[in-house]
C-alpha cells in the first residue's frame, strides 16, 4: 500500500490574507494624518494665544504708563500721581490697534493696576472646518502697574 502525502504550501494567494498589510498600512495612514492634524491645530491655537497675551501684556503697560502729566509735572514722581483714566483707555487702544483681528473686551482700572481684557478670533487649519463658523475665540487678561522708586 502506498501512502499519498498531500504537502500544502503556505502562500499568500493560499492562506486567505492576501492585501491585509495594504489595510493594515492603510490604517496607520489615516492614524498618522489625524495626529498631525491634532497637533497642527493645537499649534496655531497656542502660538495665536501667545501672540494676543504678548500685545495684551504691552498694551497693559502702555496703560500703567498714562499718568496725569500736569500732576506728574506738579509734584514729580511720587505716588500721588493717578492714571488718568481717558489716557489709560487711549493708550490701550492705540497699542491694540495694530493688532490684526484683536479686540479689546474692557479696560479696568484698580488700585494703580490697568487690566486689559482682549480677544481675538483663530481658525485652526484642520479642524475649523468642523466647527460652526469654523473659528474659536480666545481671550486673555493682562495686568501692570506704574511703580515709582523713592530718589535717593
Amino acid at each position: 500500500m502506498r501512502e499519498h502525502c498531500e504537502t500544502r504550501s503556505a502562500t499568500p494567494a493560499d492562506d486567505g490574507e492576501r492585501g491585509s498589510i495594504m489595510v493594515l498600512t492603510l490604517g496607520f495612514i489615516v492614524i498618522c494624518v489625524l495626529a498631525v492634524a491634532v497637533v497642527v491645530d493645537a499649534s496655531a491655537v497656542f502660538l495665536e494665544r501667545r501672540s494676543l497675551q504678548a500685545a495684551a501684556d504691552s498694551a497693559a503697560l502702555a496703560g500703567a504708563q498714562a499718568i496725569d502729566l500736569d500732576a506728574y509735572y506738579e509734584r514729580g514722581a511720587s505716588a500721588g500721581v493717578q492714571l488718568d483714566p481717558a489716557a489709560v483707555r487711549a493708550a490701550v487702544r492705540r497699542q491694540m490697534g495694530g493688532v490684526s483681528g484683536a479686540g479689546v473686551d474692557s479696560v479696568r482700572i484698580e488700585g494703580g493696576e490697568v487690566i486689559v481684557r482682549a480677544h481675538t478670533r483663530v481658525r485652526p487649519p484642520f479642524s475649523g472646518w468642523l466647527t460652526p463658523g469654523g473659528a474659536r475665540t480666545i481671550t486673555v487678561e493682562a495686568g501692570a502697574s506704574l511703580s515709582y522708586r523713592p530718589a535717593t
